[in-house]
């Protein structure tokens, strides 16, 4: 009941402009109940980014190597209603950085070891031929760090009136477009159509 109140509070006024006597006022509860619970407001946003990362890497892989570019593509809507229910992680990142420097520890490795993860993924989509053979180990980083980017930018540079799932899933696949193989690009067309 706290981590989703205080969720909701920083995803509307961000991370800064919300304390911890603001989410108890909400909850019509004392400070000092909250403060039972939550001592600092960086306990509150640790608990809050261990919430999101469960949620991230609970996202299973396909049972069969068929799926698996159909799989990879469908990352990016899966993950879209994640990233907007915590919405202030990424928004507020620069703050969590400056402000909160144990969680921002904590989010570092956490993050590390998903794009470990990622890039296991797109070695195997490489090794399954769904990408093109000229590409190196370098260019698989590359991918999966303007990956990254576009949908950190996505969420950071625009309003979040204009924010669409459909948009954001769109961007986010169009980056393999110019890598995959012919076999690739299949999947990517019948992906789109679908």
């Amino acid at each position: 009941m706290i981590q989703e109140q205080g969720r909701v509070l920083f995803n509307q006024h961000g991370i800064l402009n919300v304390t911890l006597r603001d989410i108890a006022k909400a909850l019509n509860k004392s400070y000092g109940n909250l403060t039972y619970h939550y001592p600092t407001k960086e306990d509150l946003v640790l608990a809050l980014y261990h919430e999101m990362n469960g949620e991230l890497t609970e996202l299973q892989l396909p049972e069969s190597n068929r799926d698996l570019l159909s799989y990879f593509m469908s990352l990016p809507s899966v993950s879209y209603d994640i990233s907007l229910k915590y919405l202030f992680l990424t928004v507020d990142f620069v703050e969590i950085k400056r402000n909160f420097p144990k969680v921002y520890a904590i989010m570092t490795v956490l993050q590390e070891e998903r794009q470990l993860k990622w890039l296991k993924l797109l070695n195997q989509l490489h090794t399954e031929g769904f990408l093109k053979d000229s590409l190196s180990e370098e260019d698989l980083r590359y991918i999966m760090l303007l990956s990254a980017s576009i949908r950190t930018s996505y969420f950071q540079f625009q309003s979040n009136t204009l924010y669409s799932k459909t948009t954001y899933s769109k961007t986010v696949n169009q980056l393999l477009k110019y890598y995959l193989s012919d076999k690739g690009r299949k999947v990517y067309h019948e992906f789109e159509v679908v």
